[in-house]
């Protein structure tokens, strides 16, 4: 039985190394037109290039692997099919189970790793590529300009590009508004332009070429100044020198581990009972004076009661319940999905070898198409489900959870049913 495991197992290393590049190499392929903009004429040097790359790796790998576990059980299990692998391993009284128990225990193991990697590289990862982002575009400005949109991120101008050349910095139809309080605002437009970063990274200033400028006259009222240019060149903007590495600040919820989040959640949760207790109070007084029979002749040195103001607090305290609530079941969300995407491993070792033996020969094509069904399913449950966890719908225990069950749920009923002989449907090998 050792040597059917190990055969097994090694028919699955390829198709897994296979699927694992393949899916990674999309998923960078996507992430490089995302960025596109930093890594092209913006002047980072090539190890801060690659830095950018490695530390959003580690949320592609999160993702690829459960992926690659899907395609690699269906291309070796249909492989094995196809070559009447099975049907032998089985007439040598070998069975369903058995056969697929090497593949789960291995992909077990694949899960525990990877809940490592969920709760503790990768947040550490996250963390850094935004605080990395964020001194990257703060150093260098140039790297927040667009198309077709006026850009305020430069105290004292407005600026509006038609078309920006990212490999040379030259943009086209350029509109300047500068907004600075001192003085008559001027409006300057350029056919063209550039922008120019000094040598030592401190200053970076725009140089308008063929414009006009448009003034009022601040001393004289009404008067309309305009001026024709060859070229202006204006300082918009002193910056650092290089990138100044900072800390990103408070972390998010996916820049923070398990212990993080639960630490964070029992603070909230004494929040939430803290307020429910206040607001038991507020009902309590309330309920006891409506129950209470009012005096013709009230003291006059008795306190007096405001209704109003105690449903004004009751209604704060019930906002902060409600608020506190959501940020916890959002923790809650992220905690169960650092459990719920690896265990999709497993899933997908169900789903993927009953699948795998119905399709066989059908090949790669057919083998890689059905993964990436199935895992948009399990993607748009998980997205669906903390949609609903948000809006305080479903708990973040079934909203993580529900797309494994489900899938899961399939794949071991498959299981059984191809263990009987009795399979749902079958595809002719012809």
């Amino acid at each position: 039985m050792r040597l059917v495991s190990r055969y097994i197992l090694i028919a699955h290393v390829g198709p897994l190394v296979f699927g694992f590049s393949v899916i990674t190499f999309v998923l960078i392929m996507d992430f490089i037109f995302t960025i596109a903009d930093l890594i092209v004429g913006k002047g980072l040097d090539a190890w801060m290039v690659l830095e950018v790359f490695g530390l959003n790796l580690a949320w592609i790998v999160a993702l690829s692997v459960p992926m690659a576990v899907l395609v690699a059980t269906l291309m070796a299990f249909g492989r094995l099919a196809a070559d009447n692998e099975i049907t032998a391993l089985r007439a040598g009284g070998v069975s369903l189970y058995r056969m697929i128990l090497p593949v789960f225990i291995a992909s077990g193991f694949l899960a525990v790793g990877l809940i490592y990697f969920n709760d503790v590289i990768l947040p550490e990862a996250n963390y850094r590529a935004r605080g990395l982002m964020t001194d990257i575009h703060r150093a260098r400005p140039t790297l927040a300009f667009k198309e077709g949109i006026f850009m305020t991120d430069f105290p004292g101008y407005s600026i509006l590009i038609d078309r920006l050349n990212p490999r040379t910095n030259d943009v086209s139809s350029v509109t300047l508004y500068e907004t600075s309080e001192a003085g008559a605002p001027r409006v300057l437009i350029a056919r063209r332009g550039r922008f120019d970063l000094s040598p030592d990274g401190s200053v970076i200033t725009i140089s308008l070429f063929d414009g006009e400028v448009h003034q009022f006259d601040a001393k004289v009222p009404g008067r309309y100044l305009k001026e024709v240019f060859a070229r202006q060149r204006i300082t918009i903007l002193d910056t650092p020198r290089g990138v100044l590495r900072t800390e990103a600040g408070a972390r998010g919820d996916r820049e923070m581990s398990i212990a993080m989040m639960r630490a964070r959640i029992r603070q909230w949760q004494q929040d939430v009972e803290q307020s429910r207790g206040r607001i038991r109070q507020m009902r309590a007084a309330e309920q006891t004076e409506q129950r209470v029979t009012p005096s013709p002749a009230p003291l006059l040195d008795a306190p007096p009661t405001h209704p109003q103001s105690r449903g004004q607090q009751m209604k704060q305290e019930e906002q902060l319940l409600s608020a506190r609530q959501q940020q916890v079941d959002a923790y809650l969300v992220e905690i169960h999905k650092k459990y719920a995407i690896p265990v999709a491993c497993l899933v997908f070792v169900l789903i993927g070898a009953p699948l795998g033996m119905i399709v066989r020969r059908s090949g790669i094509t057919i083998g890689v198409g059905v993964s990436l069904g199935f895992f948009l399913l399990y993607w748009a449950c998980l997205i669906g489900g903390e949609e609903l966890a948000d809006r305080g719908i479903l708990s973040p225990l079934w909203a993580m959870w529900s797309a494994n069950c489900l899938i899961g749920g399939a794949g071991l009923a498959l299981v059984l049913r191809l263990a009987r002989e009795r399979p749902f449907f079958k595809i002719s090998d012809k």
